[in-house]
């Protein structure tokens, strides 16, 4: 039997503003905290916010910088990032923030392929980008660093060339449908795409940010332990500024006890992580008799990739001792903020290994992954979606922009999910990252949480290697300090509880890292590499 039906999220209530004139009114008028770097414990006001972004706006005058211009960060998240990236939004120029840490053939392809006038490092990235600076064919006019370099200019010493009396008036982008800025994909199984986001597009996934999760601003702290060339960490930065709330926020990528430490220091109420982060927040707290003090939090939102069901009743339970749940969300850097539990529902209402329900002004199919046909709820198939936070196009790639969206106009996502009959979504995996054996289908996640819940794993990864029958699945393990593990007894802990097709055939092999993103995700093909 055909289906022709979807599910939807709330309507989107818009308006007309820029992503300027939303932050104007707090950069103008708030006196108060505009964030905590928890990485220094340095304190940042909302004036000293307002005169260094005037300060960064004004130097980029000078440039005669604006629409079709691109800022560049290689940042995980720090105070003098940010203001960059904000001074580029009131310019109307297109933000892009990037990994430092890919590898550097990525990060020359993707920096020649965004064409950056403006160039922004910190401590850690800067040795990176000038060894790398000669294979730039397009030079930024303007180079900034937090750090003396031959060839920068100093961020401090832009900072402080400014008259205090002047106003910041926002800057309307001459287009504003263009692009607004350019984000990138995870790269997990790949190399990362930019994409381009407009300024509609990211207003959009604001207010359905706010609208399904955060209704009412009732958090009186939020912390992010998200990068900032992560979508979603961007999204929460620009959320905290249109809020005016206090945000506490990481420079560097943190530590799992920075993390917890900083909870118990500055009290936040929401906190929005990954799921690799919240397991070892888990381990660390069961370890160390609960040493931190965590009971301030009052939501606790993970992203990133899809926590099944087992392990997220394992981390409320042991983590958050059943007090609050775990709200999982869904989204993708094309299309915004997905699917999200919102903010009214509590430990009862949550689903367990749900994403939630589709965000304000989006909507979702699920179709056959062989025939494209429109499935009805409870059959898995691909998630695809129609969202008002859809992007503009890949950078330079009108293929695979076209290519992404069905003859319908619904965005192809790669996710393998389903949705229940009261319209909550759950993830399956990754239509690239699965495995077959015997022609059975395996989601590696599975095998994955089934690892992560052995009382001496910490952190896990399943890869395969081919075979006559198909894919040997292999065991990527990372062991808690002070616990050994024969590999042996580990497969056989694992063969117990899965299907047949879904064994550790392959065996496990131990590592002293399993690779994954500054946001969290797997890197799949670095799990590969592995076994090769």
């Amino acid at each position: 039997m055909a289906y022709n039906i979807h599910i939807s999220g709330p309507k989107m209530i818009m308006h007309n503003k820029t992503l300027a004139e939303m932050f104007i009114n707090q950069l103008n008028n708030n006196e108060g905290l505009f964030g905590i770097d928890c990485s220094t414990g340095k304190e940042y006001g909302y004036p000293k916010l307002k005169k260094d972004i005037l300060a960064v706006t004004t130097a980029f005058k000078k440039y005669e910088l604006g629409h079709g211009d691109v800022v560049m960060m290689t940042d995980y998240g720090s105070y003098e990032g940010q203001v960059v990236m904000l001074a580029g939004i009131l310019m109307g120029t297109t933000i892009a923030a990037l990994d430092p840490n890919l590898k550097k053939s990525v990060l020359i392809e993707l920096i020649n392929e965004s064409k950056p006038n403006v160039l922004f490092c910190n401590t850690f990235s800067i040795n990176i980008m000038t060894d790398i600076l000669n294979n730039i064919t397009s030079q930024p006019i303007l180079k900034i660093s937090t750090i003396v370099c031959d060839g920068f200019t100093t961020y401090s010493s832009i900072v402080v060339a400014v008259e205090d009396n002047l106003f910041i008036r926002p800057i309307k982008s001459k287009n504003p449908v263009g692009p607004c800025a350019i984000v990138y994909s995870s790269g997990t199984t790949g190399t990362p795409k930019g994409i381009y986001l407009s300024d509609n597009a990211l207003k959009s996934a604001l207010i359905s940010f706010k609208q399904s999760l955060m209704e009412e601003p009732i958090e009186n702290k939020f912390m992010m332990t998200l990068p900032i060339f992560w979508y979603t960490g961007m999204l929460l930065m620009m959320l905290g500024v249109h809020f005016g709330k206090p945000r506490l926020f990481f420079s560097t990528n943190p530590t799992t006890e920075q993390i917890l430490c900083s909870i118990d220091k500055f009290k936040p109420t929401f906190l929005m992580t990954g799921v690799a982060a919240i397991n070892k927040m888990m381990f660390c707290q069961i370890t160390n008799g609960h040493k931190y003090n965590i009971q301030s939090l009052m939501t606790c939102v993970v992203g990133g990739s899809p926590m099944r069901a087992d392990l997220q009743r394992t981390i409320v339970n042991n983590l958050l001792q059943g007090r609050i749940p775990i709200k999982q969300g869904y989204g993708a850097s094309e299309q915004g903020i997905i699917a999200v539990w919102s903010m009214d529902s509590d430990i009862g209402t949550v689903k367990d290994g749900s994403v939630g329900r589709p965000a304000a002004g989006i909507e979702i199919k699920i179709v056959n992954l062989k025939t494209g046909k429109c499935v009805g709820p409870n059959t898995e198939g691909e998630i695809r979606i129609k969202s008002v936070s859809n992007m503009e196009g890949y950078v330079n790639d009108m293929k695979k922009t076209i290519c992404s969206y069905d003859e319908d106009g619904w965005f192809k996502s790669g996710d393998v999910g389903y949705y229940t009959d009261d319209c909550c979504l759950f993830i399956v995996g990754r239509i690239k990252e699965l495995m077959f054996y015997n022609h059975e289908r395996i989601a590696p996640i599975d095998i994955e949480t089934v690892l992560l819940s052995h009382p001496a794993v910490l952190d896990a990864g399943v890869t395969g290697k081919n075979s006559v029958h198909g894919d040997l699945l292999i065991g990527v393990v990372k062991v808690k300090p002070g616990q050994n593990i024969e590999p042996e007894k580990l497969v056989s802990y694992v063969n117990d509880r899965v299907n047949d097709h879904e064994r550790l055939r392959g065996g496990i092999i131990f590592v002293d890292d399993v690779p994954r993103s500054p946001a969290g995700k797997l890197k799949r093909e670095e799990l590969l590499n592995l076994i090769q």
